[in-house]
């Protein structure tokens, strides 16, 4: 890769976590949606990292723990609280139809490859399903953030990014 497709690589990168770190409850949110509607990111996600096999109940509680950290790190109002939870109680309603669409996905993806002849046309079909539920994912969880963004304070905000940034923009940022 040349020197200028590496920097537009990373600028493109960079774009990318700018938005998602604008977003202010971005982590909470999302791992919180994914908790509570079941799922878990494969990517060292939970106590103990890796495919966390908690129940529901435990890794909903995992996740409400973690929200609090978060709101506490904003010294977040009871007011602003009782806002922002049923934000995220309602995208982790809204996602786990998604996820269990995915995951019936994911087993078809990895039947048609492990049928006898594969058929490239199957398998373009059910990639374009899941890019296109994906999107739908995304969409979600952006509208259920900026939601929830908007009850915080630009200060607030920031500090969530500044936590973010202090940890290097990796999934696990210290909430």
């Amino acid at each position: 890769m040349t020197e200028g497709k590496s920097t537009n690589l990373q600028q493109s990168r960079t774009k990318r976590w700018w938005l998602l770190l604008a977003l202010p409850l971005a982590l909470a949110g999302v791992y919180g949606a994914r908790a509570w509607a079941g799922g878990t990111d494969g990517m060292g996600f939970g106590p103990g990292g890796g495919n966390w096999e908690g129940s529901p109940a435990e890794r909903q509680a995992f996740m409400q723990r973690r929200l609090e950290k978060a709101l506490d790190l904003v010294k977040a109002t009871d007011s602003q609280r009782a806002t922002i939870k049923p934000i995220i109680q309602q995208l982790a309603a809204d996602l786990k139809p998604i996820h269990q669409q995915h995951a019936q996905l994911h087993k078809a993806m990895g039947d048609a490859f492990a049928a006898a002849s594969m058929d490239p046309a199957a398998i373009e079909n059910l990639r374009a399903q899941a890019s296109a539920l994906m999107d739908q994912a995304s969409k979600t969880i952006t509208t259920a953030l900026v939601a929830a963004g908007n009850i915080l304070t630009a200060e607030q905000r920031q500090t969530l990014v500044q936590q973010m940034r202090s940890h290097g923009g990796h999934r696990h940022h210290g909430f």
